[in-house]
């Protein structure tokens, strides 16, 4: 009698363990590195991104009434608070990315079962398509606009954009 042997290639097992390895990693697109204040009681990027994020009022103290006034901004008697708006940009640009970043994990989470990527990069490519769109949205925002002595001193007008070092701080983190 012959012997007849069967060579299978099913490749099934190994999709499962990578589907299961995906499902147990998470990614996160934010601020999470130090504190809200520096060791001076500065704030830091996590914080000024937090206070953008959500707005803040501000209480006018003497000493802040004196410091604006002798840098040309001369604040009514009757003011006790400035408002610093919510110019919510992590969460809308998230919110307004979501239909792209799902094309772009459709398609890493392909090639991942397919052993073509390894799962932990799958998980910082699409954080760092989260984090470019989030980027983009931030630098495109244009409301509320800023203050017209804030454009004066800080010479722009993009609410979120001065310098860069807040939107360019902001971290991906694969768990």
């Amino acid at each position: 009698m012959a012997r007849i042997k069967i060579k299978d290639n099913n490749k099934i097992p190994q999709a499962i363990k990578t589907i299961e390895k995906i499902n147990r990693k998470k990614v996160k697109v934010g601020y999470f590195t130090g504190d809200f204040y520096d060791g001076n009681g500065e704030l830091t990027v996590k914080g000024l991104a937090a206070v953008h994020e959500f707005g803040v009022q501000i209480q006018v103290t003497p000493k802040m009434r004196s410091f604006l006034h002798h840098k040309g901004l001369h604040l009514k008697d009757s003011t006790t608070h400035i408002t610093i708006p919510e110019r919510s940009f992590v969460r809308t640009g998230a919110d307004q990315s979501r239909f792209a970043v799902v094309q772009k994990t459709e398609e890493l989470i392909r090639d991942a079962i397919t052993g073509n990527i390894p799962v932990g990069l799958l998980y910082e490519m699409i954080g760092e398509e989260m984090r470019a769109e989030i980027r983009e949205h931030a630098i495109d925002l244009q409301n509320p606009a800023n203050h017209p002595w804030t454009v004066e001193n800080k010479g722009s007008s993009n609410p979120l954009v001065a310098t860069g070092n807040m939107i360019g701080a902001m971290e991906v983190e694969v768990k």
